[in-house]
């Protein structure tokens, strides 16, 4: 018996409660301090993968928490500034429980670059209507006409700050009706405003503007509004299929609404009259991003979870199988096998104990950390958010898991202790006469243990762990390199120019023309189009007419239409509708225009006046002209190498030019481009240490096996040879399928994100960083296995036959 065992006392029946308090005690004074240890592995463990968990939850529910806190509408449309008929009709719209009208207006902000913005504003709203997240400074004050609550984006792209004092020169109707062919100076009034409050919404474009003042400028500006924005909360059921119904009765009354009025100024000519459904038309890229979040954090603590109940449950097997001896004799003294595990798992409530306030307070402390990537700029409850159901459950669970895998091994050593061995024959193949060392390596590593007896974790486990945590590096380092290669190229989301003109008009076109610092000259007439027969979602289609130069456009298969009757679809319209190179579309324009096109190839355009990346349609302009009276212009520009900053500075002056910046979808991904690389350190470092462990705890378990082998007349080279081979093979087979599975996750990871965003679907394979995964962990391996084979060498052998 080991020191600080006991003699148990009781009858043939076994020693009861009083038994196994008396063998726990003696675990306990033996072996307290491994005890603790362990526990502090698992708490660590769990720590990890619950924090992983708290943070997966606050990341991937940062953005529906923002539309409860803001009061995202379920609907929202661009009314007519002068159809005042169909304003007044919107909030009897099918299926509307509550609504608000605002007016808009269009104004430039004075300054050294042209610039526009749009504010809304109007009555007092509902409370839970539109109601944006303060992240700095305050809300405007109902009776002040002169403050101004901006969003974020507007924010961040005009350099505004709380307590700036910005000046609107605002555009009449019969300005805004003119974008297509110019409009002059500003006729509006002049409002000197205040900045006093910078608002987050899930997002702002479209009816919401990126500006909100307050009920007394509306009530003071009024009647120079250019148009109306209608926004509404509708009854929805939660059944998908009558809620969607209830969307395609609102979108046709809405139209039914413009039946025998006159035909608006701008509503249908340059904005569309079809309603936009925030709630259920969430940004793809918010989608994609929460996908690839989650799957990285998951993945993560799937990783940590299994490599973390491997070790642990290694230490366990040794530390109960360094008291076989004892289970041996409490056996023989009359305990039952439940007693024995009994008492292991009374002693083990140490560790377990440790584990779960450690795994708590890291729980508690995950708390603390934001939503990590783009999802950052969701997060409508900044700072430490405890979530306490997950911390004690998960803690409990902690706790239980500890005890149980205690039992577990417990059990396993208990087995092996009272249990004899059957004898066996095994017959050497031939190549194992000629080749020893690696015979008894492959021997070692398939059995999973020394020898009859004795206990280990079988090698299907360790290999399994090794995979998944190969596979996770492997999918990540894809991942990864493919964010960075679309980051880094503007010509595979679509941006293949260096300036964009807003309104491009016939005098400065020619004029850019004959500009030397233009190489490249694209003239893009844009119109909206609706491709389903209910109405319900309008794109826009463009036709590109190049005037000097050429300016690419990013195709993912075939080719551009060429002729009338044929289009090539955005990379998101063709994963949505379906729709592949041959098939046709039938399109009705905004002017009641309709046609039948073939599609001829999936592009990326560069998207126009905000648009969703991916959702376009081109088309020839001869077949724009067919289905648009007067489509709106802008342009490309290209410039020369070297002159795009003195070409933007000077056309700013004059003409709202815009560099090509990066689409809100790829900001959202690029806020990832961090995550892959950390997820993989992470992966690799757990990996590293889980492997040092099972390789160390392998050859340990082996120790009498080499001894063994050197009583036979095996040399010291053939025993490190042996061990060698035991950890190759330990590792080689969970390497080679990781490296498998995680070429096949990582290609399909991507294909999820890309089609989401809009963009090519191909992915980017770092070819040599995976290709040296499986040497790095092969030589990795046999060094590992090599220093505790030296280590043996260098012992008597008598006394390795004694320890082992």
């Amino acid at each position: 018996m080991r020191s600080g065992a006991v003699k148990v006392g009781g009858t043939g029946s076994g020693g009861g409660w009083f038994g196994i308090r008396a063998v726990a005690l003696a675990e306990l004074r033996s072996g307290l301090r491994a005890l603790l240890a362990l526990g502090l592995i698992a708490g660590v463990v769990g720590g990890l993968l619950l924090g992983a968990a708290v943070v997966a939850d606050r990341t991937g529910s940062a953005y529906p928490r923002l539309v409860e806190r803001s009061g995202l509408d379920d609907a929202r449309a661009y009314l007519p500034a002068d159809l005042p008929e169909v304003t007044a009709g919107f909030a009897s719209l099918p299926g509307v429980e509550e609504s608000w009208t605002a007016y808009a207006w269009i104004a430039q902000i004075a300054g050294p670059t042209l610039q526009y913005t749009s504010v809304i504003a109007g009555p007092e709203r509902p409370d839970d209507l539109v109601t944006p997240v303060i992240v700095a400074g305050r809300a405007p004050r109902v009776e002040a006409a002169d403050e101004l609550l901006v969003g974020e984006p507007l924010a961040a792209a005009a350099g505004l700050h709380v307590g700036d004092r910005i000046t609107l020169k605002m555009l009449t109707l019969r300005q805004v009706a003119r974008f297509d062919v110019g409009f002059g100076e500003p006729e509006g009034a002049t409002r000197r405003m205040t900045v006093v409050g910078i608002g987050r919404m899930p997002s702002w474009n479209g009816p919401l503007g990126d500006s909100m003042s307050t009920p007394a400028f509306a009530a003071q500006n009024a009647g120079a509004a250019g148009g109306r924005s209608g926004f509404a909360r509708l009854a929805y059921t939660g059944d998908a299929v009558a809620d969607a119904a209830l969307r395609d009765r609102f979108v046709a009354a809405l139209a039914r609404s413009y039946e025998g009025l006159p035909r608006p100024l701008i509503v249908g000519n340059y904005v569309p009259e079809v309603p936009v459904f925030p709630t259920t038309d969430a940004d793809p890229a918010v989608a994609a991003a929460e996908r690839v979040l989650g799957i990285g954090l998951w993945g993560f603590a799937l990783v940590v979870a299994v490599g973390g109940c491997v070790v642990v449950g290694q230490g366990l097997v040794r530390h109960h199988a360094r008291g076989a001896g004892d289970q041996r004799v409490e056996n023989a003294l009359g305990m039952t096998t439940a007693e024995r595990i009994g008492a292991r798992v009374l002693a083990a409530s140490a560790g377990a104990g440790v584990a779960a306030v450690v795994a708590g307070g890291m729980t508690l402390a995950a708390g603390a950390i934001e939503p990590i990537g783009s999802q950052a700029r969701f997060e409508p409850d900044t700072g430490f958010r405890p979530v306490w159901g997950t911390i004690l459950g998960g803690a409990s669970v902690v706790l239980l898991c500890f005890l149980a895998l205690a039992a577990g091994t417990a059990a396993l050593a208990g087995r092996a202790a009272v249990t004899r061995p059957l004898p066996g024959r095994h017959r050497p193949a031939r190549w194992a006469v000629r080749w020893p060392p690696l015979f008894v390596g492959l021997r070692l590593a398939l059995r999973g243990r020394a020898v009859p007896g004795t206990i280990g974790l079988p090698a299907a486990i360790t290999a399994t762990g090794i995979a998944v945590t190969v596979a996770g590096i492997v999918a990540s380092t894809m991942l990864g390199a493919s964010l960075q290669r679309l980051v880094d190229t503007p010509a595979r989301y679509g941006f293949t120019s260096d300036l964009t003109i807003a309104d491009a008009r016939e005098p400065d076109m020619a004029a850019l023309v004959a500009d030397p610092r233009v190489a490249g000259l694209t003239e893009v007439e844009t119109g909206r189009v609706t491709i389903d027969p209910a109405r319900s979602r309008q794109i826009d289609a463009y036709a590109h007419v190049e005037r000097k130069g050429e300016i690419p456009v990013s195709l993912v298969s075939g080719r551009l239409p060429a002729v009338p009757g044929e289009v090539a679809v955005g990379a998101r319209v063709a994963v949505r509708e379906q729709l592949g190179i041959g098939d046709s579309v039938e399109v009705t324009s905004s002017d009641g225009h309709t046609a039948r096109l073939t599609v001829t190839g999936v592009a990326v355009p560069q998207p126009e006046r905000g648009a969703p990346l991916g959702e376009g349609l081109l088309m020839t302009p001869d077949q724009l002209s067919e289905l648009f009276r007067q489509p709106l212009a802008s342009a490309h520009v290209l410039a020369a190498p070297g002159q795009a900053g003195a070409l933007y500075a000077d056309l700013a002056r004059r003409l709202e030019v815009h560099l090509p910046g990066m689409p809100p979808e790829i900001d959202t991904l690029a806020g990832l481009l961090r995550l892959p690389e950390i997820l993989a350190m992470l992966l690799a470092a757990v990996a590293v240490a889980g492997l040092v462990h099972t390789l160390i705890s392998a050859v340990r378990r082996h120790t009498r096996d080499a001894a063994l082998l050197s009583v036979l007349g095996a040399t010291p080279a053939q025993v490190r040879a042996a061990l060698g081979v035991l950890a190759g093979t330990t590792v080689l087979p969970g390497v080679a399928f990781g490296v498998l599975l995680g070429l096949g996750g990582g290609r399909l990871l991507w294909w999820q994100v890309a089609s989401q965003t809009g963009v090519a679907p191909d992915v980017a394979v770092p070819v040599w960083p995976i290709a040296l995964i499986i040497p790095a962990v092969l030589v990795g391996s046999l060094v590992l296995g090599a220093v505790p084979a030296v280590r043996m060498a260098r012992e008597p052998v008598a006394a390795s036959l004694r320890t082992g």
